[in-house]
């Protein structure tokens, strides 16, 4: 199997009315206020550009995705993909929309026309309108897709019934942005539900035995780039049995296990991985099956099942973190916020939950801050195959309801709700794009 980039020819169709779905890649830009597009007369006189960000919402057995913008919840554009998408995440700098389309074997990409360059004295921030990009991954079954610092890494299963192998692309920003299909690929010999972490000229990824049982992969190998491939480094020699999920902080790299945790960190150009057990907390039957952290961070934190584990390296050791879920609330999703400084934890009865992060003998520790009920509906009557989803911007957490079909923002830092967005479809997955940090002043030089 080969991955490589497709062009799609984009359709801009200014009007009113929203599209109903196809199977084409169209767009639709509802226009509030002229958008000034980089390279327009004065470089330096960009107008406004928005602080609050743009929404990305995918509706619930459609093709069509929807962006708002944030600074008064207004409708921006509808755009078209050419499948319906089962995954959706922010690239690095959380400029574009990664659109996974994995029963379709494809990833697209959109940008939502927000971002900041470096013009060496000052930053300087653009808006123009969301666009649909030339730039897609195609290859069997694309999964799991892990965001570093300015990388990304898709890992695309295969397909084990047609003799498809899995394999794996690293690529950045300006690959997306030019339509640059030179990135390097590794192809493995079979096909697994494996996972894949992007650090620097290194790819950190999973290997399966061909005759297991499983799909799930048992090994950890580095990877370095070479051009349009990589070449095998090193194969870990820590098992890692079952192994389903991945992240990475300032310091290491992490993959979860069956029976622990495996952390691979780096000295001196050297790379090291070693194992830290499943604590006394778990039970037969469990395990985590993803890991979170904070790129600044030197935590990790393990999901497994409705309970999560706060894992540090440093000491060799996890602990069971107690937040204080209802009864019968199974853990939805869970993620740290930009700032590191606060985990937020969404849950299917309809709960927000905000730990703050306090030091204690040079350590992180967290506690529960804050516990909000974002829906006010019958959690009974949620629709067949969806479920309460949230994605964060710097200040605020993103709540969509199927059930209500409306998405609330909540702050936080005092969980209060400020604003929703009521919409006219069932919202499956969201994500929030603009520029992370306060937006530049363009004409303070």
């Amino acid at each position: 199997m080969t991955l490589q980039t497709q062009l799609k020819h984009l359709s801009l169709i200014i009007g009113a009315t929203m599209l109903a779905a196809c199977g084409d890649a169209t767009t639709q830009i509802i226009e509030k206020e002229p958008i000034v597009v980089p390279g327009d007369g004065d470089d330096h006189d960009h107008g406004d550009v928005s602080s609050a960000g743009r929404l990305l919402v995918t509706s619930k057995g459609s093709n069509q995705v929807t962006l708002f913008e944030l600074e008064d919840n207004s409708l921006l554009a509808s755009i078209g993909l050419t499948f319906e998408p089962a995954y959706l995440y922010a690239s690095p700098s959380k400029r574009y929309a990664m659109l996974v389309q994995r029963n379709d074997n494809q990833v697209e990409f959109i940008d939502g026309g927000l971002w900041q360059e470096d013009h060496g004295d000052h930053l300087h921030p653009y808006q123009q309108a969301p666009a649909l990009m030339d730039f897609s991954l195609n290859g069997s079954r694309p999964t799991h897709v892990t965001v570093g610092a300015s990388q990304v890494a898709v890992f695309f299963d295969g397909d084990g019934q047609n003799g498809v192998n899995a394999s794996a692309a690293m690529f950045d920003e300006m690959h997306i942005g030019s339509d640059n299909n030179d990135y390097p690929i590794q192809e493995f010999d079979t096909h697994m539900h494996g996972a894949a972490q992007a650090r620097g000229e290194n790819l950190f990824a999973t290997l399966r035995d061909a005759n297991s049982a499983t799909t799930l992969p048992d090994r950890i190998a580095r990877f370095h780039a070479h051009g349009d491939h990589f070449h095998q480094e090193e194969t870990y020699e820590v098992i890692c049995p079952v192994l389903h999920g991945s992240a990475q902080n300032h310091d290491a790299v992490a993959f979860a296990c069956g029976d622990g945790v495996v952390v691979i960190e780096e000295q001196d150009g050297q790379f090291s991985a070693s194992k830290i057990v499943n604590s006394a907390d778990f039970t037969e039957g469990m395990r985590i099956g993803s890991l979170r952290a904070h790129l600044a961070g030197e935590q990790f934190f393990g999901i497994a099942g409705s309970q999560v584990f706060v894992i540090n390296p440093e000491a060799g050791e996890m602990e069971k973190l107690d937040w204080q879920p209802h009864e019968g609330a199974a853990l939805l999703a869970m993620e740290l916020s930009l700032d590191g400084e606060t985990l937020v934890i969404l849950d299917s009865q309809g709960y927000l939950s905000l730990l703050q992060a306090h030091a204690h003998d040079n350590e992180l520790h967290w506690e529960l801050a804050h516990k909000l009920d974002i829906s006010e509906a019958d959690v009974a009557d949620m629709p067949e195959g969806s479920r309460f989803e949230m994605t964060l911007s710097g200040e605020q957490v993103f709540v969509a309801s199927p059930i209500e079909k409306h998405i609330l923002s909540v702050d936080l830092h005092d969980a209060t709700i400020s604003t929703e967005l009521e919409l006219d479809f069932v919202p499956q997955k969201l994500t929030w794009l603009g520029i992370v940090g306060e937006v530049a002043d363009a004409h303070d030089h």
